[in-house]
């Protein structure tokens, strides 16, 4: 199995499975449906090629269909691609050039069904490498890379034109995806149209060697658009990664304050508490389950407020405040309240941020006591 057709094929299922898991959350999204159809198709048309590769367990003697069927589905692949793209760069005109596009690529892919119908199909297959100088195949590839070469080199053009209009974070996407297609297009179809044509019309190679070198540099561009394609979802994911990593930081720095508040008042507690055990295993919610404790601190501290004086209880959150707050957790449970409800260890600015590093020094102060 070739390496390169293994990488393409790995970058267009991985694309391909994210976002339909994209367009399960949001499936009224008109124009994720169009780039999940896309990558789809992507991802089919790659397959059938993994169909029909020489070194492929899945090679049969009848392997040659798949050809036809990887290079037609791309066709309507890259259709639908500058079909989003000319609604993104002008709408005004994207009706009318849609129907350009498709008329266009069923006319590829009629003339790809012909000249795959008519032509000696060898029981060696019916690929690239093996089109040597039998005219048919040579023109069905001619046919399929003309096209490709359009339809990258407008591909890239619009999403050029796009990524100037788009703003900062999608802006660099559209560019890495819009270098992948230009990489497709300069390295491998332009090469390839040079190939077959001097073949058919001089019986002789003007580019030798294309079947060989240009199938690195198309898996290279496949991968490079789709990561273009993948790169705001994988930067959001980091983005979110290290929000994780924070919020369970804080989530399990809060937990000596909120313990020992939550032995003093159980029903501060909006859901059953879990061992510390189990709470080093959880993984999802977690920025819930910081909150969730956030609250319920701040909770109990309320209701301790009674048994700490006010002047005590604005104290900012040091040593000597958790020194106070462990006597008040005392008194609450022996002793009388001193004084009406009030804040404890109240943030010197507003916002969680300030709130949470308060609680923070208490819950610091009690698990060095």
């Amino acid at each position: 199995m070739s390496l390169p057709n293994l990488a393409m094929w790995g970058a267009a299922a991985g694309a391909s499975s994210w976002k339909i898991s994209q367009l399960v959350r949001v499936p009224i999204d008109r124009g994720l449906r169009v780039i999940t159809a896309c990558t789809f198709l992507v991802f089919l048309a790659l397959t059938a090629q993994l169909a029909t590769d020489s070194g492929s367990a899945l090679q049969t003697t009848s392997n040659q269909l798949p050809k036809l069927l990887q290079n037609v589905v791309l066709t309507f692949f890259f259709a639908l691609l500058i079909v989003l793209l000319e609604s993104i760069v002008d709408s005004d005109l994207a009706a009318s050039r849609g129907r350009i596009e498709i008329a266009i690529a069923v006319s590829a892919s009629c003339a790809l069904a012909t000249t795959f119908a008519i032509a000696d199909k060898p029981l060696g297959g019916f690929s690239y490498e093996a089109a040597d100088a039998a005219t048919m195949p040579l023109l069905f590839y001619l046919i399929g890379n003309v096209y490709m070469a359009y339809a990258t080199a407008r591909g890239a053009a619009l999403t050029w034109r796009a990524a100037r209009q788009a703003q900062s974070r999608v802006r660099l996407s559209l560019r890495v995806a819009g270098a992948g297609l230009a990489v497709c297009c300069l390295g491998t179809h332009l090469p390839r149209i040079a190939s077959t044509a001097s073949r058919l019309a001089f019986r002789r190679d003007a580019v030798p060697g294309t079947a060989s070198w240009t199938t690195p540099l198309l898996a290279l561009g496949i991968s490079i658009f789709f990561f273009g394609v993948g790169y705001p979802g994988v930067r959001a994911g980091i983005v979110k990664l290290r929000l994780w990593f924070v919020d369970r930081k804080h989530y399990r720095q809060l937990r000596p304050l909120w313990a020992a508040l939550c032995r003093a008042f159980p029903d501060i507690t909006l859901l059953p508490g879990s061992s510390q055990t189990r709470e080093a295993f959880r993984v999802r919610h977690m920025r819930l389950h910081f909150y969730r404790r956030a609250i319920e601190c701040r909770d109990g501290l309320v209701c301790l407020s009674p048994y700490l004086e006010p002047g005590e209880a604005t104290d900012v959150a040091s040593t000597l405040t958790a020194e106070r707050l462990r006597e008040a957790l005392l008194q609450s449970t022996e002793g009388e309240p001193r004084a009406d409800v009030h804040v404890v260890a109240q943030p010197a600015d507003p916002g969680m941020d300030a709130d949470l590093k308060e609680l923070l020094a208490l819950s610091r102060g009690l698990s060095i006591l």
